[in-house]
């Protein structure tokens, strides 16, 4: 009896469901693990590893510093329930507001459409993976590898979850990862950058996962979150702050001492790190045009429009922040990187 293609792609999804292409950590085997019942086992060496809440648990000693807030932000929550740290947001406009502020990271499904098919994706510092659900179901996605040193972003991350394509969720660090070199086809790295002591050397740990022709889609806060003209009025109001703009500016030279900002780094720098890791830039695009200065004029625009009756305002407010990001994206020169998130598309 022949084979049909929808046979032959049942049993791979089977494979890649239930065999995960990660190394055993005893004895560093690609490909070895194999899901038992509440537990991964090596076939080759029979090393175990717990499974707990559907994430397999590789890292035991997880005391990392990121400098991250002890409060994490369910995002799939607050887009489906609207609520914000478990506070109920009434207003339209401040929803939509918040709202675009988090879902900028739904950029990395649309950067990555032509290479989704067929492939293999690990998702470093994934977090509670807030854009999978953008992923299309149709896109032919092969599996997706998140790991993440949060417990909890990662058990919300499991939570909800709606695609079909296979996702395996990791609790394990992301400077030594448990790939084997050459293999995996995409690496996603979704505000993570500005969170790591060594940023290079994680970059060069997503090459060396990267296969060849594979792609690094990453996203990190850009510098011209200190060029917005209010920065210069408070300097001329105070030119001791000229400094300490300065160094913000430059969080490249002073990197550890700027850590505990989550720094953002100028895109030409972005280019560079990237490049030095082995890198080619095929992409570089910003997001998020910066709206919550101290004055906020939109937002308090639209807040006025709510206020007096206006029940279309947040929907409008809405529209107005889409149309920024697409007039950042138009790649007007001066413009183009006035978005204060970056995304750079690199191949390897």
């Amino acid at each position: 009896m022949p084979v049909s293609e929808a046979m032959i792609s049942q049993q791979n999804s089977a494979m890649h469901t239930n065999h995960l292409i990660v190394k055993c950590k005893s004895c560093d085997t690609p490909g070895s693990l194999l899901k038992r019942e509440g537990a991964y086992v090596c076939d080759r060496c029979g090393a175990s590893f717990s499974e707990q809440n559907g994430i397999l648990i590789l890292e035991k000693n997880a005391d990392v510093n990121l400098r991250l807030s002890d409060r994490i932000l369910d995002i799939h929550k607050f887009r489906e329930q609207r609520l914000f740290y478990d506070v109920y947001v009434e207003s339209d406009v401040e929803f939509y507001g918040r709202l675009h502020s988090v879902e900028f990271t739904d950029f990395h499904s649309e950067f990555l459409s032509a290479y989704l098919p067929n492939a293999i994706i690990a998702d470093l510092g994934c977090g509670e993976l807030p854009s999978i659900n953008e992923f299309p179901n149709d896109a032919g996605v092969r599996s997706y590898y998140g790991l993440d040193l949060s417990m909890a972003s990662l058990v919300m991350a499991n939570e909800w979850f709606n695609r079909k394509f296979p996702l395996h969720l990791l609790f394990d660090g992301i400077l030594n990862t448990p790939f084997p070199d050459n293999s995996v086809d995409i690496v996603i790295s979704s505000e993570v950058l500005e969170h790591l002591d060594e940023p290079i050397a994680y970059l060069r740990e997503a090459y060396r996962i990267c296969k060849p022709g594979g792609h690094l889609s990453l996203s990190t806060p850009c510098a011209s979150l200190y060029l917005y003209p209010h920065n210069f009025l408070a300097i001329l109001r105070r030119p001791s702050r000229f400094r300490e703009w300065y160094s913000a500016l430059n969080s490249h030279k002073n990197w550890k001492d700027a850590l505990p900002r989550h720094p953002a780094l100028q895109p030409r720098v972005l280019r560079e790190w990237a490049g030095a890791a082995g890198f080619t830039v095929e992409r570089h695009e910003t997001r998020l045009w910066y709206y919550h200065t101290p004055l906020r004029v939109a937002w308090r625009f639209f807040q006025l429009l709510e206020k007096v009756g206006a029940s279309w305002a947040g929907r409008a407010f809405y529209k107005y922040l889409k149309m920024t990001d697409q007039i950042l994206a138009s790649q007007i020169p001066l413009i183009k990187y006035m978005g204060i998130r970056q995304f750079i598309l690199c191949r390897k």
